[in-house]
């Protein structure tokens, strides 16, 4: 079976973060719920190039947490994690990752950002149908002294008046759909988020991963480590991040469940000239690599050398085909920087 292309299977989003009772796989009969964490995001990186693909730092790390259900839809419903994450089979689970955009003030329109300036700070995020005026409600009795219009006799009205009729908004032009008002599927801060803002297309690497197991705040976890995903346009982004198994089935539906899903924080992509640099590897990162994940491994900060920095000591650059004995320690770094 190809794991590279589970795409081309048909998915229900009807089962996100909700149990699961399950007729196939590793836990056929058992009610099972999937949660995503996001444990490590990414803070920036470098514009993607052919020659030169910088993922972006540190790795993206997500956790999964599978619960077992019991005495579901009763009162005595409860769930409770897996004991031990070992005896759980990683073939066919399977993480994947889409790139959305940060929304900027400057990008929106006038109403939206007269709309959102008007809102209290505490404002509750609110789907897309949450935009439309409140329903109408008519006044049935007026204040005395508000005589604003002259009071017309009911004996002067028609005896009888047509009911009001409001015309249905037709679902078709010419012969073509009309296009919906996109969903809001989630809120960046005040800025609502649809699907149709989803630009995974200037993804590059890996974004459908396997689960790895190594131990996390004292005992055994499974993560997802994007450990190349590079980007191949500049601005700041986030990532959703979605779960599923591709040889599991639910008992209601005949397309493969998304089981879970979560939002990770924001990141910035930088173009060459301005890219800062990168930090030290973080303790998550180095503890992955320990346990055989590839990772590229940092113990100091690596700034970006400036072309006034090279120019000024032309004794110190190492000679064509060679590199200094202190460059030499981790490869891809040493391109990156000099």
């Amino acid at each position: 079976m190809d794991f590279t292309q589970p795409q081309a299977r048909r998915t229900t989003l009807s089962c996100i973060n909700n149990p699961i009772d399950f007729t196939t796989g590793q836990f056929v009969g058992q009610t099972i719920r999937a949660e995503l964490v996001e444990i490590q995001k990414a803070d920036l990186g470098r514009k993607y190039a052919r020659v030169d693909r910088r993922p972006l730092d540190p790795p993206p790390v997500v956790q999964l947490k599978l619960y077992h259900v019991y005495h579901r839809g009763t009162p005595q419903q409860f769930e409770r994690e897996v004991d031990n994450y070992d005896d759980v089979q990683n073939l066919g689970l399977l993480c994947n990752v889409d790139l959305f955009p940060v929304p900027k003030e400057r990008e929106m329109s006038p109403q939206q950002i007269s709309y959102q300036a008007s809102m209290p700070p505490n404002y509750p995020a609110q789907s897309s149908t949450s935009y439309l005026p409140p329903p109408y409600h008519p006044v049935h009795q007026l204040h005395p002294q508000s005589q604003l219009y002259p009071v017309v006799p009911m004996a002067q009205l028609p005896p009888q008046l047509p009911p009001l009729t409001v015309p249905e908004r037709p679902s078709t032009l010419h012969g073509q759909p009309l296009p919906r008002s996109p969903v809001v599927i989630t809120h960046f801060g005040s800025h609502p988020i649809t699907e149709e803002m989803k630009c995974t297309t200037a993804l590059s690497g890996a974004t459908f991963i396997q689960p790895a197991s190594f131990d996390y705040q004292g005992k055994k976890a499974l993560v997802f480590v994007f450990a190349d995903l590079a980007v191949k346009i500049e601005g700041t982004f986030f990532l959703r991040y979605r779960f599923f198994d591709i040889f599991s089935r639910s008992a209601n539906h005949e397309d493969l469940p998304v089981q879970a899903e979560c939002y990770g924080g924001d990141f910035r992509v930088y173009s060459t000239k301005e890219f800062p640099g990168l930090r030290p590897s973080t303790e998550l990162t180095k503890q992955l690599a320990r346990f055989g994940v590839r990772l590229n491994i940092r113990e100091t900060e690596r700034k970006r050398k400036r072309k006034e920095d090279r120019s000024a000591s032309p004794g110190s650059r190492p000679t064509k085909g060679k590199r200094r004995a202190s460059d030499r320690g981790s490869g891809s770094d040493y391109d990156a920087f000099c």
